[in-house]
C-alpha cells in the first residue's frame, strides 16, 4: 500500500495572519447579520467586536467594530424580547405547577427592571400556587401550604423592591465587573450599608474601562462629575486629559481641570502646546483692580487671583504639571496709546486686544453672551479694555474697579 503523504504545515507571515484574522472577524460579523435567533446574533456580534478590537487600526476594523457595537444593543433588545414572549407563551399555556415554573425560569433570565418582570413573576407564582392548591384540594394540609407559600411570595415581592435587594444584585454585578449595571442598582439603594463607597468604586472602574476602550472623553467626564479625588482618580484624569489634548484640534472643546475650554491655537515648536481659553465667561471674585488707581496687568488684582487662587482651585497637582509658565507681553492700547505692562511670567492670563480679534470666530457664542476683560489697558490708566457681549473689542475700556465684567482665563498646556 502506498504511504499517505503528510500534510504540509502552512506557515503564514504576520501580514497574512493579520489578513486571515480580519477575514474571520468579517465572516463573524456577516454571520451575525444572517442569524435568525437573536441570542446567536448577540454572541456573534460580541465575538466580532473582540476580534476587530484585537486587529486595531488594520483595514476598516475600527469602523466595523463601531458598526457591531451599534447593532449589538438592537440584537440584545431583540433577544430580551424573544425571552419575554416565550415566557408569556409558557405562562398562557401553563396548567400545572411545573408549567408555571418553566415560565418563571424564562422570566428570570431577564433583568427585573425589563418591562413588567416582577409583576409576571408574582402572577406566575400566584397561578402556580393556585395549581398546587387545586392538585392538593382533597388534602386539608394543602390549604395551609398554599397560604404559607402565598405569604412567602408577598414577602419576596416586597424584598425585591427593597434597598437590600438592589444592594445584593448590585454587589453581584460588581463582582463580575458589570460596573455600569451595578451602579444603576446601587443608585436605588443609596444610604444602605456601604452603597456610597461601592458607587464610587463602580464609577472609578467605569472610567478605567472607558479609557481601555479608547473613550477618553467618557473616562474624563465620569472622573470629573462622579469620582472626585477617590484613589488615584485625579492622576488618571490628568493622564486621560493629556490623551485627549494629543489629538485635539483648533476649535475643539475639551474638559481640563474644573472647566471646559476651547482650543484656540497651537504651537508645534520644540514641544507641542495648545492655547486653551475658557469656553464660557465667568464672574470673577473681584474687580480687575480694586484700588481705582493706575492699572497695569503686571500689578493687577486680577493677575494675582488668576495665578494663585484660580490656578490652585481649577487644576489638580497632576494637571498643573502640564500648564506652562508663559512669558506674557502686554502692549499699549492700539487706539489710544495707553501704556501697556512689563513682561510677566504667568500660568494663567487674559487675552489682549490683538488675540481677542484673532480668535474672535472661535470664542464668539450665541449662548452665555457676557462682557469679559482683556489685559490691554483702556483709554485711561484707570480703565481696562474688554470684549462686549456681542463680541466687539472695546478699546475705550471700562473702570478697572468694576465687578460687572466677566473673565475668560487662558492657559498654554502641553499637547503631547
Amino acid at each position: 500500500m502506498a504511504k499517505k503523504k503528510k500534510k504540509t504545515e502552512i506557515i503564514l507571515t504576520p501580514e497574512q495572519q493579520q489578513e486571515a484574522d480580519y477575514q474571520r472577524a468579517v465572516r463573524r460579523m456577516e454571520g451575525a447579520e444572517k442569524m435568525l435567533q437573536a441570542e446567536d446574533k448577540v454572541h456573534m456580534y460580541r465575538e466580532a467586536i473582540r476580534m476587530f478590537q484585537q486587529l486595531g487600526e488594520y483595514e476598516d476594523s475600527q469602523v466595523r467594530k463601531k458598526r457591531c457595537r451599534k447593532r449589538l444593543p438592537l440584537a440584545r433588545q431583540a433577544h430580551r424580547e424573544e425571552v419575554y414572549q416565550e415566557g408569556m407563551r409558557l405562562k398562557a399555556e401553563a396548567h400545572s405547577v411545573q408549567d408555571y415554573e418553566q415560565a418563571m425560569a424564562q422570566f428570570k433570565r431577564l433583568r427585573s427592571e425589563y418591562k413588567d418582570i416582577p409583576a409576571q413573576l408574582e402572577e406566575c407564582e400566584r397561578l402556580k400556587e393556585a395549581a398546587r392548591k387545586k392538585e392538593r384540594r382533597k388534602a386539608a394540609a394543602g390549604k395551609l401550604a398554599a397560604a404559607a407559600v402565598l405569604a412567602a411570595v408577598i414577602g419576596a415581592a416586597v424584598f425585591l423592591c427593597s434597598p437590600a435587594a438592589f444592594y445584593m444584585e448590585g454587589s453581584f454585578l460588581m463582582s463580575i465587573h458589570d460596573y455600569e449595571r451595578a451602579n444603576t442598582l446601587f443608585s436605588k439603594s443609596t444610604g444602605y450599608k456601604d452603597t456610597d463607597a461601592r458607587r464610587l468604586e463602580c464609577n472609578y472602574q467605569r472610567s478605567v474601562q472607558a479609557a481601555q476602550d479608547g473613550d477618553y472623553k467618557k473616562a474624563v467626564s465620569i472622573l470629573h462629575s462622579k469620582v472626585g479625588d477617590y484613589k488615584d482618580a485625579l492622576e488618571k484624569k490628568a493622564q486621560y486629559e493629556k490623551k485627549i489634548l494629543s489629538s485635539a484640534r483648533i476649535g475643539d472643546t475639551v474638559l481640563y481641570g474644573n472647566g471646559r475650554w476651547i482650543v484656540a491655537d497651537s504651537d508645534r515648536g520644540a514641544e507641542k502646546k495648545l492655547l486653551l481659553v475658557q469656553k464660557n465667561p465667568r464672574k470673577p471674585e473681584m474687580a480687575y483692580h480694586a484700588s481705582g488707581t493706575q492699572t497695569a496687568w503686571e500689578n493687577s488684582d486680577m493677575r494675582r487671583w488668576l495665578n494663585e487662587d484660580f490656578y490652585a482651585s481649577c487644576f489638580s497637582e497632576f494637571e498643573r504639571r502640564d500648564v506652562l509658565r508663559t512669558e506674557i507681553v502686554t502692549a499699549a492700547n492700539s487706539a489710544y496709546g495707553t501704556g501697556g505692562s512689563s513682561r510677566t511670567m504667568d500660568y494663567v492670563f487674559l487675552l489682549d486686544e490683538t488675540e481677542a480679534e484673532r480668535y474672535h470666530s472661535l470664542l464668539k457664542s450665541r449662548k452665555n453672551q457676557k462682557a469679559w476683560w482683556l489685559r490691554t489697558p483702556g483709554k485711561s490708566a484707570e480703565s481696562t479694555a474688554f470684549v462686549s457681549a456681542d463680541g466687539t473689542v472695546m478699546r475705550y475700556g471700562y473702570a478697572s474697579d468694576s465687578k460687572d465684567i466677566c473673565v475668560r482665563p487662558a492657559v498654554w498646556v502641553r499637547g503631547s
